[in-house]
């Protein structure tokens, strides 16, 4: 059916315009809204955005023009939008605030990696880090050198070689998280 027709349909509210549409872009935008929230949403999440797409073209089908694209392209824009609306509010309320108490101490690090498999994973993944990370975390948790050694041997500030191990100890449990490691 030509987006036209389907035009005076949606702005007459004809329920069968409606049902046609539905089974013919529903796929269509549970491919794009569950490919934006595949790991942060859940099933319901993903019908909750295709239901909101459908009530706004419902509440407002003057704003589909068919001369700037097609009711797929709208339709596909709309869901890309509630989509992202969607996953900024899940991870939004899933986000942890850092502070003094959230990051791993430096003695839970060490403890970690006498940990012999884990110290094998950790230093592997040390090694894809860029210069100067990798140089200060083999040097500290491999070597156990202290923050203000380290700094005067590649002459940087200690705050900046503490920030550097903070960073990386961050950047470490989440590629450790990935892989099925805990941490």
């Amino acid at each position: 059916m030509d987006d036209e027709i389907l035009l005076k349909g949606l702005k007459a509210h004809e329920i069968d315009d409606y049902s046609l549409i539905m089974s013919k872009y529903n796929k269509l935008l549970w491919v794009i809204i569950g490919g934006i929230l595949n790991e942060v949403g859940t099933p319901q999440d993903i019908e909750e955005c295709i239901c909101d797409v459908y009530i706004k073209l419902w509440e407002r089908p003057k704003s589909f023009n068919p001369k700037k694209g097609t009711l797929k392209t709208f339709l596909a824009t709309i869901a890309r939008n509630k989509a992202l609306d969607k996953y900024r509010q899940l991870t939004k309320m899933k986000t942890v605030e850092l502070n003094d108490t959230n990051h791993v101490s430096n003695d839970d690090l060490l403890d970690y990696v006498l940990n012999k498999e884990t110290s094998e994973q950790l230093y592997i993944a040390i090694k894809s880090f860029d210069e100067p990370d990798k140089e200060i975390m083999i040097r500290r948790y491999f070597l156990a050198e202290k923050p203000t050694a380290i700094a005067k041997k590649i002459s940087i500030n200690v705050k900046e070689v503490e920030n550097r191990l903070y960073r990386g100890k961050l950047k470490l449990k989440r590629m450790l998280a990935e892989q099925g490691g805990t941490f």
